[in-house]
């Protein structure tokens, strides 16, 4: 009998007490690979796609999947497959997106430090838009079409400034945040750029942060941004589309989070841009990846201190930075679940004191050498690796069924 580890990761479970990821067994792929090793539901991956694209009713949005969430190319092929589009941050994102299947006219690059290098190369390829975030970086956009006598589109990046409510580094929507045009300025922009041959400005862009659990937040910035298009269309300004970013949030650990619904979400964007027939585009990342992946490690040792036990494993802050960089706290399930229960602080093996998962942490009672998984880490992990310490980078594998393929 099967028996899910939560509500939200929808094929992660125990048989036997022994966890699977799909229908195979992680004990067995510790055997084939030297962990620690990222591992990513398939079936996962495509739920949330369907749900988030199923959830419209009165408008039929284009998904650009935020691909700094996570560059495995096979993941950007699952998406490409489904249909999605990338929104972009880098010309190695964008070469990336383009390689594995994602259509230029679905490609949108964001991202307030574009050099002139990567803007020639978008512009070359005649991508969907550019999401401008500054005068500074129109301007630039205008000179390199020039000289090569091309027409881009153009989108503007508002900064709306509203404040997300996540966390302070992962915060862009206030006007202490380096992202986005103030919306004051923007009309003056439309007045001053209508009737450049270089640029088309033909969509309004926000995005405020990410891993925002409350609506509120998106309620203020949606209602501001239908403000500024209602006023750009008293004054005779076409856009073709409504940029209204990610940033929705996911359960990391069930005991501190509460997420609305996606059904909740889609029904807010609707009740402010669907009256505009105009094409909604949505930038995902987290929201489609986080909770399809987990880390799976080994234990090297326990070591007992002197008011508590230490359980090491062989995954550190180089291969996953997020409890290090956010303090994020992330669910950790024994491979092998057992009825004894026992308080560790689950750590890693850098030589640093923030390399650290868990503290006071009751779990299945361990010993060296079993094994452990790290839950929803399929956004902001593996991306965000390095080799401190000169540690090896974590390998990974997509699990579909009883099937393994690595990256």
């Amino acid at each position: 009998m099967n028996k899910k580890i939560n509500k939200y990761n929808k094929f992660l479970s125990y048989e036997s007490n022994k966890l699977k990821m799909e229908e195979f067994f992680l004990h067995d792929l510790a055997k084939q690979l030297k962990t620690p090793v990222y591992c990513y539901s398939v079936s996962q991956i495509k739920h949330n796609f369907i749900e988030l694209k199923n959830s419209f009713i009165n408008c039929k949005p284009l998904i650009c999947y935020a691909v700094k969430a996570n560059f495995n190319k096979n993941i950007i092929k699952i998406l490409a497959n489904l249909g999605a589009g990338a929104d972009v941050v880098s010309i190695g994102e964008l070469k990336q997106s383009i390689k594995n299947g994602i259509s230029k006219n679905k490609i949108v690059f964001s991202g307030v430090g574009k050099t002139l290098e990567e803007l020639k190369f978008a512009i070359k390829k005649q991508i969907k838009q550019i999401n401008v975030e500054s005068e500074e970086e129109l301007e630039d956009v205008i000179k390199i079409c020039k000289v090569l006598g091309k027409t881009i589109n153009v989108g503007l990046r508002i900064n709306p400034n509203v404040d997300a409510k996540t966390h302070k580094k992962i915060s862009t929507g206030r006007l202490e945040d380096k992202f986005g045009i103030p919306e004051t300025r923007i009309v003056n922009i439309f007045e001053k750029y209508k009737n450049n041959r270089f640029v088309k400005i033909s969509s309004i862009s926000v995005h405020i942060g990410s891993q925002i659990k409350s609506l509120e937040p998106f309620n203020l910035a949606f209602k501001k941004l239908r403000n500024l298009i209602l006023n750009l269309q008293k004054k005779s300004f076409i856009i073709d589309s409504i940029d209204i970013g990610g940033g929705v949030g996911i359960i990391y650990d069930e005991r501190k989070d509460k997420i609305f619904s996606i059904k909740k979400y889609v029904k807010l964007i609707e009740k402010y841009f669907s009256d505009f027939k105009k094409q909604i585009i949505l930038e995902p990342g987290r929201f489609l990846v986080g909770e399809s992946g987990i880390i799976l490690s080994k234990v090297i040792r326990i070591k007992k201190g002197e008011n508590r036990n230490f359980l090491i494993i062989d995954a550190g802050m180089n291969n996953f930075i997020r409890p290090s960089l956010y303090s994020s706290s992330h669910e950790i399930f024994p491979v092998k679940n057992g009825k004894i229960k026992k308080k560790y602080d689950i750590v890693g093996p850098i030589c640093e004191s923030s390399d650290v998962f868990k503290k006071n942490f009751f779990v299945s009672e361990l010993k060296q050498n079993d094994l452990v998984v790290i839950c929803s880490t399929g956004a902001y992990g593996s991306c965000m690796a390095s080799k401190y310490n000169l540690r090896d980078e974590a390998k990974e594998v997509l699990i579909e069924g009883k099937k393994i393929f690595e990256r």
